[in-house]
Formats: C-alpha cells, sequence, structure tokens
C-alpha cells in the first residue's frame, strides 16, 4: 500500500447568505502514478467529489462504504460522485496502479431543519400546514410523527421537496395526533419535536326545544371519530344559575352516535355535550358542543 497522504482539500461552500442555506460543492482528486492528491479531502453531505486520471494509464476509484465504483477514467477524464451516506471517513481505492493506492473522503453533516405547524390543536379532518426550511436545498425532507400513545417507531407522514432556497411546505389531513419531526440529509439530520392534538367532531340536537313542563326532551349527538372517547357527558345550565352541571353520562358505541333524553324543567335550560379528557383516547383533546336552548312552560 502506498502511503496516505494527510493534505486536507479547502473546499469552499457557497451560503447565500439572504436564505441562509448551502449550496452544493465540489472537491477536486487528482488520481496519479503516486496515488490520489490530495489524499483526504473534507466535504459537506450533498457536496461531489470530482476524481480526474492526471496519470498516462486507466485508473479506476471504488468505495464499499460511499457506494462508489466507477468506470475506467482514462488520462484526461474524469468521473463524479455525489456523497450523500452516512457522515464520516470514506475510504476509497484508486485502481490500476501496483501497488494499489487508497484515499478518504471525510464527509461531514452541518446546518439544520426546521419545522413549523399551522395549528397545535385542529378538528378532525381539518388540513395542518406544514412548513420550514432545510441547510440541503434540493434533497427532499421526510416529516415523521410517532402517533400519541403509540411505543412503536417514528412513521414516515410525507417526504415534501425543497426549494432552490430550501423552503418546504405541505399539508396533511388530521385524524390522530402525535409528534411531528422533519429529517433530512439520509435521516442525519432532524429538526425541533412539534405536537399536534385533534379536536373531536361533536353534532347533537334536540327534538323540540318548547316543550310543556315534565315532557322528555330526546337530544341526538353525533360524535366522529367514535374512537376518540369511551363516555359522552350531557350538561345543563338552568335560568338563575351560574356554571354547568353534569346531568348524565353515556358510552360511545362503534357508531358514535349517542341518545340522550332529557326531562324539561320550567323556564329556559341550556344543554351541551362535553368529552373530558378522561374519557378520551390518546392525541384528543377536551372539547364541547354548541349549546342547546329548551324553554319548559
Amino acid at each position: 500500500m502506498g502511503v496516505l497522504r494527510t493534505v486536507i482539500g479547502v473546499l469552499a461552500c457557497a451560503l447565500l447568505l439572504t436564505g441562509g442555506y448551502a449550496l452544493a460543492a465540489t472537491a477536486s482528486v487528482s488520481l496519479t502514478a503516486k496515488g490520489p492528491e490530495p489524499a483526504t479531502v473534507s466535504i459537506d453531505w450533498g457536496d461531489t467529489v470530482v476524481f480526474s486520471n492526471g496519470d498516462t494509464v486507466d485508473h479506476g476509484v471504488t468505495s464499499q462504504r460511499a457506494g462508489m465504483t466507477s468506470p475506467t477514467i482514462p488520462p484526461g477524464g474524469t468521473f463524479e460522485h455525489r456523497f450523500d451516506g452516512r457522515a464520516g471517513p470514506n475510504t476509497f481505492v484508486q485502481t490500476g496502479t501496483r501497488p494499489t493506492f487508497s484515499g478518504v473522503v471525510v464527509l461531514t453533516v452541518s446546518g439544520e431543519v426546521t419545522l413549523k405547524t399551522s395549528t397545535k390543536r385542529g378538528a378532525y379532518g381539518s388540513n395542518v400546514t406544514l412548513s420550514g426550511r432545510s441547510t440541503y436545498a434540493g434533497t427532499p425532507v421526510v416529516i415523521q410523527i410517532r402517533y400519541a400513545g403509540a411505543t412503536g417507531d417514528w412513521a414516515t407522514l410525507m417526504t415534501l421537496p425543497t426549494g432552490v432556497d430550501g423552503s418546504y411546505s405541505g399539508r396533511f389531513r388530521l385524524t390522530a395526533g402525535g409528534r411531528l419531526r422533519a429529517r433530512t440529509a439520509a435521516d442525519q439530520l432532524s429538526s425541533d419535536l412539534q405536537d399536534v392534538a385533534v379536536l373531536p367532531r361533536i353534532r347533537a340536537r334536540v327534538a323540540r326545544s318548547r316543550v310543556p313542563k315534565g315532557a322528555r326532551v330526546v337530544i341526538t349527538v353525533q360524535i366522529v371519530p367514535a374512537a376518540a372517547a369511551d363516555s359522552v357527558d350531557l350538561e345543563e345550565r338552568v335560568e338563575g344559575r351560574r356554571g354547568w352541571l353534569r346531568k348524565s353520562t353515556k358510552a360511545v358505541p362503534e357508531s358514535g352516535k349517542v341518545k340522550f333524553v332529557f326531562k324539561a324543567a320550567r323556564g329556559r335550560t341550556q344543554l351541551r355535550l362535553s368529552l373530558k379528557r378522561g374519557a378520551l383516547e390518546p392525541g384528543f383533546e377536551p372539547i364541547v358542543s354548541k349549546s342547546m336552548l329548551v324553554i319548559g312552560f
């Protein structure tokens, strides 16, 4: 093996000051009769190394860690490879000489990726906009979610392209709460975590709003999704009194449809349905329905 030279190749990475993202850069390595020159180069993730044959015979380069194998490079020819794998030293071998020579491409990951959500809590089925910016413009950003209450791995929610300024944006339909993160650079760069929660939908109505005192009033309720809650409370506020009192509690079936029967009192009574935290599945937030007025005469 030839002596490994430790000449550091200085890589000039262009930085757009107004946008704050790094443009992909290149480094050069010459394949000579005495081995690669320089023998060690340091580059940022996603940069390209141009291997040029500066000798009078054919050469090639190969690196198992980088997944790189060049075709035969004739004298004066070049071969380019973009390094977008795991950070660290990528040893390569220069072929076509006896003995063979080796070199190293040191790959680093720098910069950041950010993530913002348009809301922290939204109604079931509503759209949530995700946006942010990555140092590595042109490289997709993977949005991952760990669902509330789950103990498993992160799941991929979507993959979003980045623009020339590194920015990205996308929307998803909110059906389950959880924790979000953005990842890029071969899953080596992560954003801060963002939590989103879901507000179930409650649709309720009374069969009659004006009834004789003591009449039975039927309240029908639809909860979406039904799996969001184990039970729902019927609450009342009687004219002349302050605060809401729980009147009845019903289990939520698979259909999400619940029926309450209320005995009307004289005067004005306000009714509403409430989903409380203790009755909700992980990732769902407490919510109350619009109030309904029942007048007993």
